[in-house]
Order: structure tokens, then sequence, then C-alpha cells
């Protein structure tokens, strides 16, 4: 650490009060100093200082949870914002070991994990996660997609299916759940979980989409669900190709 400009300063300030005559501390003071040694503007040097008037008390400041978390979480910035993954990963492995159910902290540090290819340890980290908190609907998301990312879909599924939060209040979490249900190969949970979702948000291509697709899959009329995806405005050039074609093939495009 570098050390305090002040430092310096009193150390060049303390310097200049030692006469050239002193190579080393003398036993006392040269005789020409004696006079001035015992004059009275020296009284306030010789004099003893007062002893205490009580035993000296040292209060430890203890942090409370919210500061520690808090602090830990200024101390993590610091460190992502010179590059110190590795620091800021250690500081949210001691605050957890400390809090395992910190749970917004838990998913902080498996994100850091996923995002530097760790996927063994991110979900490893959120498993224990659920483990203590099994209705944490974030965890549950997390851990779904870092599934999905190796494919494994049904294993996402059930990770999604084994809590049930609001639909209103968590959309991704049910709309993940759709799409693994329709990529294991049931399109009757998929279609289900669609017709909820929409009912919500109407103007959702891509779940119009994916209901078409798992409605035509189960030779149900899909026609209707295309129109809507086809209408929407949130779908890419590729996949309103598909869907356009999709339904010229069936003889149901609109003509405009």
């Amino acid at each position: 650490m570098r050390k305090p400009t002040y430092l310096g300063l009193l150390a060049a300030l303390l310097s200049s009060w030692i006469p050239t005559g002193w190579a080393s501390e003398p036993s006392e003071p040269p005789a020409e100093w004696a006079d001035e040694w015992q004059a009275a503007e020296w009284a306030d040097l010789t004099t003893e200082l007062p002893a205490p008037s009580g035993d000296l008390s040292i209060t430890e400041v203890t942090l409370s949870r919210a500061q520690q978390v808090q602090q830990t979480r200024e101390q993590v910035d610091a460190a992502l914002a010179n590059g110190e993954w590795a620091r800021a990963e250690y500081r949210l492995g001691q605050l957890l070991a400390e809090y395992p159910d910190e749970q917004d902290v838990r998913l902080q540090l498996a994100a850091m994990q996923y995002g530097r290819g760790a996927l063994n340890e991110a979900r490893i980290q959120l498993q224990q996660g659920l483990e203590l908190a099994p209705d944490h609907a974030d965890l549950r998301l997390a851990l779904a997609r870092l599934l999905a990312e190796q494919s494994r879909f049904e294993a996402a599924f059930a990770v999604l299916d084994q809590a049930g939060p609001e639909l209103g209040r968590h959309l991704d979490y049910y709309s993940l759940k759709a799409e693994m249900a329709r990529r294991s190969g049931d399109c009757a949970t998929a279609i289900g979980l669609y017709r909820r979702l929409l009912e919500k948000s109407p103007g959702v291509g891509a779940w119009w989409l994916s209901l078409g697709l798992c409605q035509h899959a189960q030779g149900q009329d899909f026609v209707s669900a295309y129109r809507q995806a086809l209408a929407s405005t949130d779908l890419g050039n590729a996949s309103l190709r598909f869907v356009q074609q999709q339904l010229e093939q069936h003889g149901s495009a609109q003509t405009h």
C-alpha cells in the first residue's frame, strides 16, 4: 500500500529539529543549550503527562448481516472493475459459506462460474441452493437454463416441474418449461402451457409459433396459431418465412 503523503512530510519536519552536532542521541543536551533547556519555554516539554483517568476501552464494531452483504457486493464490484474475477468469486464464496441462504449471492456466483465455463461448478452451486430453498423460482430457472444449454431438455423440464410459482409473475419460468416439454416430445403438456401463457400475454409470436409446431405434430389444427405468429411483431425474418411456408403448403396463406 502506498504510504500517505503526510507521513513523508512529518518525517522531514521532525528531522529539521535534530542539531547537526548530534551524531547519535546524547545522554544530555550540549552545554550551550543548558540555559535554554532550563528556560521557561521548555517547561511544557519536561512536564510529565497525567496518568489516565480510567481504563482504555476498545469497542469492536460488528457489522450486521445486511451490512456484510452490502460490503461484500461493493468489494465484488470493485474486483470485477479491476478484472479480478477470481477475487470476486472468492469473496462471494466466503459470504455464502457464512450465509448459505443468501440465494441472490449464490445466483451471482453461479453466473460467474457459468461465464468462465465452469458448468459443473455452477450446476452444483444451484443444486445446493435448491436443497435449502426448493421453492426458489430463480434458482430453478437458472439451473434449467444451464441444463438446456447442454441439450438436457428432459432434466430441465423436471427441474421446473418440481415447483409451481405464480404464472403471472414468472412468465419466463413457464415459457422455458413449455419449450422444454416441446423439445422433450411432450407436446400435450407444451400445448397446455403455451395456451396459459398466451392468455397472459397474447402478443408473443414465439409462443404462437411453438404452439403451432406442437399442434402440427399432434395432428391438430395449427393454422390459427401460425396466423397469430405471422401477425406478431417479435419474430425474426427466418421464423416468419418458416410460418409463411407452412401456411402456403397447406393452402392456408392469406392474400393481401
